[in-house]
């Protein structure tokens, strides 16, 4: 059974323990600090910045009228906020962590020290969302499908460049995927969150760039952007007509999730709060409208689920940064 598989398996087991609570009440029961900050590890923009803001917009009349706030605090690929949250939070349920597997289970492998333990050092609460990919491309790109890039970056070695949201994330992991598997030079240039990436490929300064679907869909929308294949096992529904890499490059699948995890040591009554309160907030019809726009599906993952679900992706991604030589000190 795949990994992609395998975590289908768990949060369908999370539906069957984890019925929704039938009203808003049950929410506020609990002694919730009033002010909740939803930390995002990341730069402000990307799509786990984006999924948390709807979350957080939606949250306090779920807690008791709690106010919730995002901040960000990126760096080294998300290390910098996770190191802080493991470490340094309070554990009074005034602090949640909203962070993507790229962090969660790709930095373990890729980094010499992250400063936390992905298992041991949190509290997992739930799966917020589950985003695809798009490989995009400034529209001069002289390349309208993903094979005829590959025939292109091949007949030129290293003078084409890729952008990625850092080192480690997605956008880096599935550009070397490609790279590897069809034998082809591409420059990596790394930035610091997906937004400046982006920038410097509609400005035509860097050529193709791996983006979640909900950090560059309103550019490819809008024409800045040329979007060649969606590296998923299915369509994305915010972009119907662009066609799976896998159809192209066997074996170029790979999604990003969003999940929020608590410092270790809150107490499991204010993690169930949050858990039902996250769960109540994705079945809301305008949350399913949002999400599908954005090229996203709601995760439905509990504690338990979310616990193995994050192991189950560390095993994955540990042989493609080995395979890879990828390293960041």
């Amino acid at each position: 059974m795949n990994t992609i598989d395998s975590r289908r398996r768990h949060i369908a087991a999370g539906l069957a323990l984890a019925p929704l609570a039938t009203s808003l009440s049950v929410f506020g029961q609990a002694a919730m600090p009033k002010t909740l900050t939803l930390l995002v590890p990341q730069n402000a923009g990307g799509s786990n910045d984006v999924v948390a803001r709807a979350i957080a917009a939606r949250l306090p009349q779920l807690l008791g009228g709690s106010n919730v706030v995002v901040e960000n605090r990126p760096g080294a690929g998300g290390n910098v906020g996770s190191a802080w949250v493991a470490k340094s939070a309070p554990k009074d349920g005034s602090v949640w962590m909203v962070t993507v597997n790229s962090a969660q289970a790709v930095n373990p492998s890729l980094y010499k020290s992250t400063g936390f333990d992905p298992i041991n050092d949190f509290e997992p609460v739930a799966g917020i969302a589950i985003v695809q990919h798009a490989i995009v491309v400034n529209p001069k790109f002289p390349a309208n499908t993903l094979s005829e890039l590959v025939a292109l970056v091949r007949k030129d070695p290293g003078k084409y460049s890729y952008g990625s949201s850092g080192n480690g994330t997605f956008s880096h992991l599935l550009m070397e995927m490609l790279k590897k598997s069809q034998n082809v030079q591409v420059t990596h240039i790394p930035y610091k969150g997906v937004a400046p990436a982006l920038t410097d490929v509609i400005g035509g300064n860097v050529d193709i760039m791996v983006s979640t679907i909900p950090a560059c869909l309103q550019f490819v929308k809008g024409g800045q952007l040329k979007a060649l294949a969606v590296p998923s096992l299915q369509r994305a529904p915010a972009l119907p007509n662009i066609p799976l890499a896998n159809e192209a490059v066997p074996g170029l699948v790979g999604e990003l999730w969003v999940a929020m995890y608590a410092p270790k040591g809150v107490s499991r009554e204010l993690i169930e709060q949050m858990r039902k309160a996250v769960t109540a907030v994705q079945t809301l019809p305008e949350m399913e409208t949002f999400f599908s726009a954005q090229g996203a599906t709601a995760m439905k993952a509990g504690p338990v689920e979310l616990a193995a679900i994050t192991k189950d992706e560390i095993a994955r991604w540990a042989p493609v940064i080995r395979d890879s030589g990828m390293k960041v000190d």
